[in-house]
Protein backbone atom coordinates (compact mmCIF):
# COMPACT_ATOMS: atom_id res chain seq x y z
CA UNK A 1 0.00 0.00 0.00
CA UNK A 2 2.77 2.33 0.66
CA UNK A 3 4.81 1.15 -2.59
CA UNK A 4 1.44 2.08 -3.75
CA UNK A 5 0.78 5.35 -2.41
CA UNK A 6 4.66 6.66 -3.23
CA UNK A 7 4.00 5.63 -7.04
CA UNK A 8 0.82 7.34 -7.49
CA UNK A 9 2.18 10.91 -5.36
CA UNK A 10 5.28 10.64 -7.55
CA UNK A 11 3.44 9.93 -10.97
CA UNK A 12 1.31 13.13 -10.56
CA UNK A 13 4.09 14.92 -9.22
CA UNK A 14 6.19 14.31 -12.63
CA UNK A 15 3.06 15.09 -14.87
CA UNK A 16 2.17 18.14 -13.37
CA UNK A 17 5.91 19.48 -13.69
CA UNK A 18 6.26 18.38 -16.97
CA UNK A 19 3.07 20.18 -18.00
CA UNK A 20 4.11 23.55 -16.12
CA UNK A 21 7.54 23.18 -17.94
CA UNK A 22 5.89 22.33 -21.04
CA UNK A 23 3.21 24.98 -20.86
CA UNK A 24 4.07 27.92 -18.07
CA UNK A 25 -0.11 29.17 -18.63
CA UNK A 26 -1.20 25.92 -16.79
CA UNK A 27 0.32 27.22 -13.49
CA UNK A 28 -2.03 30.47 -14.11
CA UNK A 29 -5.11 28.42 -15.17
CA UNK A 30 -5.11 26.15 -12.36
CA UNK A 31 -4.49 28.82 -9.95
CA UNK A 32 -7.55 31.26 -11.56
CA UNK A 33 -9.87 28.21 -11.24
CA UNK A 34 -9.10 27.51 -7.80
CA UNK A 35 -12.36 27.39 -5.73
CA UNK A 36 -13.15 27.39 -1.35
CA UNK A 37 -13.85 23.99 -1.46
CA UNK A 38 -10.94 22.96 -4.29
CA UNK A 39 -8.82 25.46 -1.58
CA UNK A 40 -9.61 23.86 1.59
CA UNK A 41 -9.09 20.22 -0.15
CA UNK A 42 -5.79 20.71 -1.17
CA UNK A 43 -4.44 22.72 1.58
CA UNK A 44 -6.13 19.34 4.04
CA UNK A 45 -4.52 16.92 1.38
CA UNK A 46 -0.83 18.27 2.06
CA UNK A 47 -1.13 18.35 5.53
CA UNK A 48 -2.31 14.69 5.12
CA UNK A 49 0.35 13.93 2.22
CA UNK A 50 2.97 15.35 4.70
CA UNK A 51 1.81 13.53 7.36
CA UNK A 52 2.31 10.04 5.42
CA UNK A 53 5.87 11.11 4.01
CA UNK A 54 6.28 11.55 7.67
CA UNK A 55 5.55 8.26 8.82
CA UNK A 56 7.21 6.44 6.62
CA UNK A 57 10.16 8.34 6.49
CA UNK A 58 11.65 5.43 9.12
CA UNK A 59 11.24 2.81 6.64
CA UNK A 60 12.16 3.61 3.20
CA UNK A 61 15.47 4.74 1.82
CA UNK A 62 16.17 7.75 1.69
CA UNK A 63 14.83 9.01 4.88
CA UNK A 64 16.25 12.76 5.02
CA UNK A 65 14.17 12.99 1.57
CA UNK A 66 10.83 11.56 3.10
CA UNK A 67 11.58 13.73 6.37
CA UNK A 68 11.90 16.86 4.44
CA UNK A 69 9.32 16.41 1.89
CA UNK A 70 7.03 15.66 4.96
CA UNK A 71 7.74 18.81 6.98
CA UNK A 72 7.49 21.17 3.63
CA UNK A 73 4.36 19.59 3.02
CA UNK A 74 2.91 19.98 6.08
CA UNK A 75 3.92 23.08 6.36
CA UNK A 76 2.64 24.17 3.08
CA UNK A 77 -0.65 23.07 3.63
CA UNK A 78 -0.89 24.55 7.50
CA UNK A 79 0.18 27.89 5.95
CA UNK A 80 -2.66 27.72 3.32
CA UNK A 81 -5.21 26.93 6.17
CA UNK A 82 -3.96 30.09 8.42
CA UNK A 83 -3.59 32.73 5.69
CA UNK A 84 -7.09 31.61 4.18
CA UNK A 85 -8.62 31.20 0.42
CA UNK A 86 -8.03 34.75 -0.48
CA UNK A 87 -4.81 35.41 0.50
CA UNK A 88 -3.91 32.32 -0.82
CA UNK A 89 -5.33 32.64 -4.49
CA UNK A 90 -3.45 35.97 -4.31
CA UNK A 91 -0.23 34.82 -3.72
CA UNK A 92 -0.89 31.32 -6.32
CA UNK A 93 -1.41 34.06 -8.92
CA UNK A 94 1.21 36.56 -8.23
CA UNK A 95 3.69 33.52 -8.45
CA UNK A 96 1.71 32.22 -11.59
CA UNK A 97 2.12 35.44 -13.14
CA UNK A 98 5.93 35.68 -12.90
CA UNK A 99 8.65 34.98 -14.96
CA UNK A 100 8.16 32.10 -16.67
CA UNK A 101 11.81 30.94 -16.44
CA UNK A 102 10.85 30.75 -12.49
CA UNK A 103 8.44 28.33 -13.25
CA UNK A 104 9.97 26.11 -15.76
CA UNK A 105 12.86 25.91 -12.79
CA UNK A 106 10.23 24.97 -10.78
CA UNK A 107 8.68 22.35 -12.95
CA UNK A 108 12.20 20.51 -13.51
CA UNK A 109 12.28 20.78 -9.29
CA UNK A 110 9.64 18.79 -8.91
CA UNK A 111 10.31 16.43 -11.96
CA UNK A 112 13.71 15.42 -9.78
CA UNK A 113 11.30 15.34 -6.35
CA UNK A 114 9.07 12.83 -8.31
CA UNK A 115 11.75 10.97 -9.64
CA UNK A 116 13.45 10.83 -6.35
CA UNK A 117 10.06 9.15 -4.66
CA UNK A 118 9.92 7.03 -7.11
CA UNK A 119 13.41 5.47 -6.92
CA UNK A 120 12.84 5.23 -3.24
CA UNK A 121 9.82 3.02 -3.01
Amino acid sequence: MVKLILWVLGLTIIVLSIAIIVQPQLARTISERLNETGYAVSAWARVIIGLILLLIADTRAWNVLFNALGVLVVLAGAYMLHIGFERSKALALKISEGSETFLRISGAIGVLLGLMLLSAS
